[in-house]
């Protein structure tokens, strides 16, 4: 089925107000500012590890499982790194992974139940168990955030609320952007993105690159995610229109052990002094010591 015909599966049930868990800790919380390399002027994750094909639906155009969709888009991107090679995940792994959280009705998921979910239980995804170590919020109005979290976690995942006019510009292969109406609200999505850029794209109206006078608005400096089968680009207003909740990932530890902008020794302790245990919930803090954090960092 082609962009022309594709129809919305709403998936995610806090596509209003985020549903937020002060456990979980913040991004900022866990990042050596004096260690964080410059940002590049582009970055692509999928690129970065070796670069693949991933124009996988899942499921969601059937289903409204788009949480565990962006999920799996995560995934091939962090075993193509971990493993050097594009793990098979079907349709069928997304939707009995998203119809097992959801009680095996087609009602969407919460992001952040959907997060810890991942981390705590993991899934089962070509033939084999997949987990995470840990998450973070980002604060999806620091953009410098949400690069990071691309440039350095291989990218990130967030909830949006979806309107009528960003349906019909992706069905019209159109980079997200933001028009004078909305049109109707559709619901909510989930979604992974990999990249962000200073790039150039082909206008399916005059084939030409994407100008000013093809699309009132529309920014060169876009984030790139991967969501019904399609890289989709958007701007940085629509996505400040839209995004109300972003995750970084972090999926392997040793690899950020030691001299690194990522700091688990550190996240490690705060676990380790509010639970006695360092491995007991490496994704989350308590609810205290979350908005301690939250009031002494600035962060939400």
């Amino acid at each position: 089925m082609g962009r022309e015909n594709f129809v919305f599966k709403p998936g995610l049930k806090d596509d209003g107000k985020p549903l937020v868990d002060f456990r979980t800790i913040p991004l900022r919380a866990i990042l050596k500012l004096d260690k964080l390399p410059a940002l590049p002027t582009e970055h692509d994750a999928n690129k970065a590890v070796g670069g693949f094909v991933d124009n996988n639906m899942f499921g969601n155009d059937q289903y409204g499982c788009c949480v565990i969709a962006a999920q799996a888009h995560d995934t091939l991107v962090f075993e193509r790194f971990e493993q050097g090679i594009v793990i098979p995940i079907t349709r069928d792994d997304v939707i009995n992974e998203y119809l097992r959280q959801s009680g095996g009705r087609d009602t969407g998921l919460y992001l952040t139940c959907a997060m810890k979910e991942w981390r705590k239980t993991g899934w089962e995804a070509a033939g084999k168990h997949y987990d995470i170590y840990a998450f973070a919020s980002a604060d999806p109005a620091d953009h410098t955030q949400i690069k990071y979290s691309i440039y350095l976690l291989n990218g990130v995942i967030f909830g949006m609320k979806v309107y009528s006019t960003d349906i019909d510009q992706f069905r019209k292969n159109e980079p997200w952007h933001l028009t004078g109406s909305n049109g109707t609200f559709e619901g909510g999505h989930g979604v992974y993105a990999y990249a962000y850029k200073t790039a150039h794209y082909d206008c399916p109206h005059c084939n030409t690159d994407w100008a000013e006078d093809c699309i009132t608005g529309w920014a060169e400096d876009s984030l790139i995610c991967n969501t019904w089968g399609e890289e989709q680009p958007m701007d940085w207003d629509f996505w400040n229109a839209r995004v109300n909740q972003a995750f970084a990932v972090v999926d392997n530890k040793n690899k950020w052990l030691g001299d690194s902008p990522l700091n688990i020794p550190l996240m490690e302790s705060y676990l380790k002094e509010i639970t006695g245990s360092s491995g007991d919930n490496p994704g989350c803090l308590c609810p205290a010591v979350g908005r301690i954090l939250s009031k002494v960092l600035g962060v939400r």
